[in-house]
């Protein structure tokens, strides 16, 4: 089944924020590789660009400090892309996990009950030949459980996170996806030319 989505191509100044150098104001385009549709958004970064393959079907909304992506017909559930300057290059040893994951787990929505660790993965999905760090928390709001994953990479000046939270009974095969498409996640020259499309 292919993946339906409308062509979008936002134009606009570049920008470059302090959050990891990376603008998240995306360009969208579809392109077609061995039969299959695809959806990719593009960022900068200084002059290099990133390019990512959302899940299919997924909506986004980006702007200077990060994407929002929401998958179809799923409610109370949204991923969020981000990046944090690092002054240093920062290993993901011991520590410092243990830390992102106990900071982590205070962002849980206020109100929350029952907040908690329920899962920690090294090395899950290495991006771009480097290590990463998840950890998924557990909650209950309002009546409902939700699961809440963060997978952090550290490359040498900046730390991406992938952020995803949904109902306890929808979070599987979401974060599925959504962890799959983290692959995607690669950075390329401004003057590269990459195919916009492929034959079937």
């Amino acid at each position: 089944m292919l993946c339906k989505s409308t062509i979008i191509l936002v134009l606009s100044a570049t920008v470059f924020t302090a959050r990891g150098g990376i603008d998240f104001t995306p360009t969208a385009s579809e392109f077609i590789g061995e039969g299959i549709k695809y959806q990719k958004l593009t960022f900068r970064k200084d002059k290099q660009l990133i390019e990512y393959y959302p899940p299919c079907g997924w909506t986004f909304l980006g702007s200077a400090e990060r994407i929002q992506l929401r998958p179809p017909q799923k409610t109370f559930a949204e991923a969020v892309i981000e990046a944090v300057p690092l002054i240093a290059p920062q290993p993901l040893d011991e520590k410092i996990t243990k830390a992102l994951a106990q900071q982590f787990l205070s962002t849980v929505p206020p109100g929350s009950q029952f907040a908690s660790v329920v899962n920690e993965e090294q090395n899950p999905v290495p991006l771009s030949g480097r290590p990463t760090f998840e950890v998924t928390v557990s909650y209950q709001l309002m009546g409902q459980k939700f699961l809440r994953s963060a997978l952090y990479a550290n490359l040498p000046d900046t730390q991406l996170v992938f952020r995803l939270t949904a109902k306890k009974d929808d979070f599987e095969p979401l974060h599925s996806e959504f962890r799959r498409s983290v692959f995607s996640w690669h950075l390329i020259e401004a003057d590269a030319v990459s195919p916009e499309s492929s034959k079937e």
